[in-house]
């Protein structure tokens, strides 16, 4: 198992993809970069994600990003890097989280590192969290023996994504080989880390270097692919007890379609819903629009923030992971009034020869079922319900109609369908409903979403012109019950 860790909250905006890959963060607390806002989203997605949380304090020097040494009095530096492990603790007290690391940043990790007089000033500074945090240091360092024989727990940090020198120091990203950036670089170097626990240095000596934990900075070119990779290489469970993830392909070139098993079933729709709830529960910012459909998801992104290869293994590995606490949208059973009347079902006679049966039990075996919505189109609003008895089966008609009124209630297959609107269709039609099934006014146009289910109650010719004047006049209410 390979522990990972990122450098977040410092305006690079990749968190969201990057937490499903990491085991902890060190969030920027407003020295070199990060405010309350950042520190809220960040501390979010980290809890959410089940990542440890760090406080990754720094020079308050926003202009260089903390990447340059800065000299001040010594109650100026103390104040500074307990304000800004105060400002995070603040938050994530408010998201009933906790702090488990401080890992110090930029110019002021690589001073405390080789200076005494700064690793003794910072370990002063976080003096009051001993005992509370566990404190990031390098293999062989100034801080990590002053935080030994100070009682500080300590974790031995290497850099998945950086060259050393020989001394240990990391190479100047002033220079072309300070940072490794190809996934064919990265994965030698972390294996020697952690099976030798070695590190190959730019002069080509293999160096003791003792590590817990790998960093892979957010603003590294490649980041996301970095730790998909470090994640997968390392990390990855036994190929044969993984769930199958749905078939996928591109979609145009900002969309990717995934594709479950294609039958019409209560079962393959409820895989699509639950996975469509779990990727919308991530509130992913790349992701521009889910569409349901019986038993796809077409994923729309934003192709300049994420590549398509990217997203498949961000998408798989979201498939893979398993939440408790995912909110699923609550499911509803809709009672809809229907008009069979011979004025508008007008396919009734011709379904009731072809299958063999009377109007009568018609309109009984088709009232008689609970119709689960499995998906919502071809017109918005047009519901397409499963459940239909085997007994009304019926191809849809060969020549479609060049307008079937609004309302109408037809079946094709094994499929029940409503037309929101007058449209062409083909399909056989046995009644009317008087009300909307997609209004834009509303603040949910249509009432009904995919995964609920609908019971149709037969109400005479009068009842019709009653509810559909009710309609009218913005008086009926729909009757529903909610499904445990």
């Amino acid at each position: 198992m390979l522990h990972i860790n990122c450098d977040v909250g410092e305006g690079v905006d990749n968190e969201e993809i990057l937490m499903p890959y990491i085991n902890a963060c060190n969030i920027a607390c407003g020295g070199h970069a990060g405010d309350a806002e950042t520190m809220h989203e960040v501390v979010a997605l980290a809890k959410k994600y089940q990542v440890e949380i760090g406080a990754h304090p720094s020079y308050p020097d926003r202009e260089n990003f903390g990447r340059i040494s800065v000299d001040m009095a010594s109650a100026e530096f103390i104040k500074t890097i307990q304000q800004q492990i105060t400002n995070l603790e603040e938050i994530v007290a408010l998201h009933a989280a906790k702090i488990v690391h401080i890992k110090p940043h930029g110019a002021l990790y690589n001073d405390v590192a080789k200076s005494e007089e700064k690793a003794q000033l910072f370990l002063k500074a976080i003096s009051k969290y001993k005992g509370k945090y566990k404190l990031y240091v390098p293999y062989n360092s100034v801080i990590e023996t002053f935080a030994l024989q100070q009682n500080f727990e300590i974790v031995y940090e290497a850099f998945a994504d950086r060259n050393y020198n020989d001394d240990l120091t990391l190479v100047s990203r002033k220079k072309n080989n300070a940072i490794l950036t190809k996934i064919e670089e990265v994965i030698p170097h972390v294996s020697r880390l952690k099976n030798e626990q070695k590190v190959q240095t730019i002069s080509n000596q293999k160096i003791i270097l003792k590590s817990d934990t790998f960093c892979v900075h957010s603003d590294t070119l490649y980041a996301i692919e970095i730790v998909q990779q470090l994640h997968s290489h390392f990390n990855a469970k036994n190929q044969l007890s993984k769930p199958t993830f749905p078939s996928y392909t591109m979609y145009g070139d900002s969309g990717i379609l995934l594709t479950w098993e294609a039958k019409m079933a209560a079962k393959v729709l409820n895989n699509v819903l639950e996975y469509k709830e779990k990727v919308l529960s991530f509130n992913i910012k790349v992701l521009l629009d889910v569409i349901q459909s019986n038993n796809s998801l077409l994923i729309i992104y934003d192709n300049l923030k994420i590549n398509f290869r990217t997203l498949q293994h961000l998408l798989e590995h979201l498939f893979l992971l398993e939440f408790d606490k995912i909110q699923t949208s609550a499911r509803f059973c809709w009672e809809v009034p229907v008009c069979y009347d011979a004025s508008f079902g007008i396919d009734l006679e011709e379904i009731a020869q072809k299958n063999k049966l009377s109007v009568t039990e018609i309109i009984k075996l088709h009232t008689a079922s609970e119709y689960q919505v499995f998906s919502i189109g071809f017109l918005p609003g047009f519901l397409y319900l499963g459940g239909l008895d085997k007994r009304l089966h019926i191809d849809r008609k060969s020549t479609p109609r060049l307008e079937v009124k609004k309302g109408a209630v037809g079946i094709g297959g094994m499929q029940t369908g409503i037309y929101p609107k007058s449209s062409p269709g083909g399909w056989q039609i046995l009644g009317n409903s008087p009300i909307n099934f997609f209004d834009v006014s509303s603040e949910n146009p249509c009432f009904a979403k995919a995964g609920d289910f609908i019971k149709f109650v037969s109400i005479t010719l009068e009842e019709y012109h009653e509810i559909l004047t009710a309609v009218s006049n913005g008086n009926y209410t729909l009757k529903s019950t909610e499904i445990c």
